[in-house]
């Protein structure tokens, strides 16, 4: 299997005659017996070789428990979790169930689905052709519907999955997301909100990779999932040929305030992205915006603290910062009033309390390879990672952007006196880290590096033109986000809010 660049992937895959990897179905329940006898029959006339297939039905302390149906997929086991205080919910009863699971590949339904006979098919079609495809099915819902198990398997059975209902709904903003960022192939940093529970596939060594879902989550497991599929570089395929059914409204649907309430702060914690809802309140969070890297061994406090507050100007985001220096040196006599490290003691002393910070020992004369930098960073789910020398005068937040506009893994910038700075995208080092050789190299040839002159850059960075189009191009993708009043009036808030922020800065 080759490396593919960016998120690039094939077009028009086709079902595979005679597949080879095997897959564990597995459905998390609490109840919803009545509900999940539909999704077992379909299921049962999947044309994926049910000699391949293996359903678990994870009963998450149902009352009465989960019993297995007369129609359903001939090899299904129903796994009772066991509750106890820390240790229950989806999240919980998933990643223990799924532990020892051996099967290739697990795709994860929701118990109120009816799928169309080559649903799965059409996920497994990409997992042959790849390991690092996240497939999602493609769902409709819908409000009513009055067939039995049985009536529902002959009617499948018959080809008659399309005409079950003949009203149903998608989710716009969902649906509106994948067509703007071509099904997925260019997600920019929204991506990851694609992912959602109610079907999708993806191989075991990834899913165990990733780390599963994160136990600290009741809800909203699916979009935090997303965020950390998204930043280890990972493609997201949306299957439009993999059709579904979804029973009714979704919870969310139904308890949209409790539910954002209740979810919010929560992902906010792990998803830097989640930055508007970071900034209703100045915490500290657990996943930070970026990971910088500074070599201050010519810089001093001042410069230091104008390019961190530069890069988190904008309200929510946070930073883990390392500064590289001749640290041991301090611990030399010295005099205060004739101290060679005065600047680096000064920069020591002030921040050597605050969390964020970390300290780097390199010599006094050493050179920084990009490789070395490179190894310095510790992959996480933040999104961006920064190095810069610290007396480069760059706006390291100007970067960040830039390396999004370019769609490049790195994007770097040099001065004219050798002053470095660079950014690099998640996604690209996550994938790079897992290929062997050398990491700066893969990220070029699987993502793209460029490296652009001082003066190059502040040509794309500087003046009203830029900020104007800047504007506008913010303007756009708000925009499309609105879909309610209170989406609108969420928007509206946040523009005043961005134009109060830049009218008190300018004075």
């Amino acid at each position: 299997m080759s490396t593919p660049f960016r998120f690039e992937r094939p077009e028009n895959l086709e079902i595979l005659a005679r597949p080879k990897l095997t897959v564990a179905i597995v459905i998390a329940c609490r109840g919803g017996q009545e509900k999940l006898d539909l999704v077992l029959a379909s299921l049962a006339q999947q044309s994926y070789p049910a000699s391949l297939t293996k359903l678990y039905i994870i009963d998450d302390g149902s009352e009465p428990p989960i019993k297995l149906p007369k129609i359903r997929p001939k090899r299904s086991q129903v796994i009772q979790f066991k509750n106890k205080s820390g240790h229950w919910g989806k999240t919980a009863a998933t990643n223990g169930s799924l532990s020892k699971v051996k099967e290739d590949v697990i795709w994860f339904v929701d118990g109120d689905m009816v799928f169309d006979p080559d649903h799965l098919a059409h996920h497994m079609k990409w997992h042959h052709e790849s390991d690092d495809y996240v497939v999602l099915g493609w769902k409709r819902f819908v409000a009513q519907w009055d067939y039995t198990p049985q009536a529902l398997s002959k009617a499948l059975a018959a080809g008659k999955f399309m005409d079950l209902h003949e009203q149903s709904w998608g989710k716009e903003l969902w649906e509106a997301r994948i067509e703007r960022t071509k099904e997925l192939t260019r997600p920019g940093v929204e991506g990851y909100r694609s992912l959602v529970g109610a079907t999708f596939s993806m191989r075991n060594t990834q899913w165990k990779r990733v780390g599963g879902y994160n136990p600290q989550l009741i809800t909203g497991e699916d979009v935090e999932l997303g965020w950390r599929v998204f930043t280890s570089g990972l493609r997201l395929v949306p299957d439009r040929q993999a059709h579904s059914w979804h029973l009714g409204y979704s919870t969310v649907e139904e308890n949209k305030e409790i539910i954002h309430r209740h979810n919010d702060p929560t992902l906010a914690q792990f998803i830097p992205q989640m930055h508007t809802i970071r900034a209703r309140q100045n915490f500290d969070w657990k996943v930070a915006t970026y990971q910088l890297l500074v070599d201050v061994r010519n810089s001093n406090l001042s410069k230091l603290l104008n390019q961190i507050d530069q890069l988190v100007g904008l309200v929510g985001t946070s930073v883990e910062i390392k500064l590289l220096a001749p640290w041991v040196t301090l611990q030399e006599r010295y005099s205060p009033v004739a101290d060679d490290f005065a600047d680096i003691r000064e920069i020591y002393n002030w921040v050597k309390g605050d969390s964020k910070f970390g300290f780097i020992d390199i010599d006094s004369n050493a050179e920084l390879t990009i490789d070395y930098l490179l190894s310095l960073f510790a992959h996480s789910p933040t999104p961006y990672y920064l190095f810069t020398d610290g007396d480069f005068a760059i706006n390291l937040k100007d970067l960040v952007d830039s390396l999004l506009i370019s769609e490049e893994g790195l994007l770097g910038v040099a001065s004219k006196d050798d002053r470095r700075a660079f950014a690099l995208f998640a996604p690209a080092l996550a994938r790079a880290a897992r290929t062997k050789g050398n990491l700066y190299k893969n990220i070029s040839s699987q993502w793209g590096v460029r490296w652009i002159t001082e003066e190059r850059f502040l040509e794309l960075n500087q003046g009203k033109k830029s900020r104007v189009k800047r504007f506008g191009r913010y303007l756009k993708r708000e925009g499309k986000k609105v879909n309610s009043p209170r989406q609108l009036l969420i928007f509206i808030k946040k523009l005043v809010s961005l134009v109060l922020r830049k009218v008190l800065k300018s004075g």
